[in-house]
């Protein structure tokens, strides 16, 4: 009988300690820390274009000014590019996961600078190349936007128009911080292209994808190891709750063929929107292709949705 109970223990301790192992393996992926776990692997890779070469070449050439502000030791950056005329209409970028730079977006700044003639701020979220920290996939990335925001006001006046623009994890970052209670009143519409809608789900979602076995286990294990390493757990993090606290109009953006973040998702975040808002599903584009799926198309609409929202006097 003891005998029994021993073995049942020591099967039981093991698998404790592999999930352990595993759900440890996964939340150091997740903050950067590792590759151990291949939750994060089979990312599409960067199409590449002439619109995306033009765009980088372009983006290279323009004279951006680095910003920067310190907070708990860590220093975050930017990338500032000034509207050719003076206007108090600007739009923050917040780039996913591989985009952190202006090249990485340059099709977009290239569009509001070009095109609409605003000031551009292309943010760094925490865990990106210049930032470092540890990557967290916007929750605590969204109280850093609201200080850029700020500080984007000491620039440009606290009569300014701002956009919030956001791509995969940064539109999931623009909708987080849009709920907030202390987003500036200058902060005028959100355009949030790819993004999740509960952080666990999506998780849950690479997790079918890249693992061959059920990560249910591991995933809460890693989400405790988070609440101790960056103070939250994953079912913490709800952009659909979030976005059901946004007050100002929003549009929703999904390539339908997006694989990586389920275009099921945006169905979530525009059910949860009160009040204006819009939804803009482009049909046969794939994770971050949105753009350069339907380029005349997109322009179109963005400018259709931003402009009335944007007018200064």
């Amino acid at each position: 009988m003891r005998k029994g109970l021993a073995i049942v223990l020591a099967i039981l301790l093991v698998f404790i300690g592999l999930i352990s192992f595993d759900g440890y393996r996964i939340q150091k992926t997740l903050v950067g820390e590792s590759e151990a776990s291949p939750i994060l692997a089979g990312k599409p890779a960067d199409e590449s274009s002439d619109a995306v070469t033009e765009a980088t070449e372009w983006s290279a050439a323009k004279p951006f000014e680095q910003k920067t502000f310190e907070t708990d030791g860590r220093v975050h950056h930017a990338d500032y590019l000034p509207a050719t005329e003076s206007t108090n209409k600007s739009v923050i970028l917040v780039p996913d996961e591989e985009q952190a730079t202006p090249d990485g977006v340059a099709p977009l700044v290239q569009l509001y600078h070009e095109q609409f003639g605003y000031n551009v701020l292309v943010v760094e979220r925490r865990g990106q190349p210049e930032n470092g920290g540890k990557k967290n996939y916007g929750w605590l990335d969204r109280l850093d936007l609201i200080e850029w925001t700020k500080r984007l006001l000491e620039e440009t006046g606290d009569e300014s128009h701002i956009a919030y623009h956001g791509l995969g994890v940064g539109g999931s970052t623009a909708l987080l911080a849009a709920g907030e209670e202390m987003l500036p009143t200058q902060v005028k519409v959100v355009i949030s292209e790819g993004a999740y809608a509960r952080f666990d789900d999506w998780l849950n979602h690479l997790a079918d994808r890249q693992i061959s076995y059920p990560a249910g286990p591991s995933l809460a294990m890693a989400s405790t190891f988070n609440k101790f390493e960056q103070d939250f757990f994953y079912g913490d993090v709800s952009v659909t709750r979030q976005t059901s606290k946004i007050m100002i109009p929003t549009l929703f953006i999904h390539g339908t063929d997006d694989q990586l973040m389920p275009s099921r998702m945006v169905y979530e975040l525009y059910q949860a929107k009160p009040g204006l808002k819009q939804l803009y599903p482009v049909r046969g584009a794939g994770h971050g292709q949105t753009y350069l799926e339907d380029q005349v198309n997109y322009q179109k609409r963005l400018k259709l949705f931003i402009q009335p929202f944007m007018t200064t006097n």
